[in-house]
């Protein structure tokens, strides 16, 4: 899982929600963000989607991967 999956997870967990419920609302599923969170697919606009819904920063995110 990457960095940022993880963050998603535990923000999911603060706000006790869901991986499914978080896919509803982003209208994609569970599967797609499974693959966005592992690693195995880019999204840069899911992600942005994701971290926003969130509040989650992504600016943060992409230094501690430099």
């Amino acid at each position: 899982m990457t960095n940022f999956g993880m963050k998603v997870r535990i923000k999911l967990l603060e706000k006790d929600k869901s991986m499914r419920s978080l896919a509803g609302d982003l209208g994609i599923t569970n599967a797609y963000l499974s693959d966005i969170l592992r690693g195995n697919r880019k999204a840069e606009k899911q992600r942005k989607r994701i971290a926003k819904l969130l509040g989650i920063d992504l600016e943060k995110e992409k230094e501690a991967t430099k």
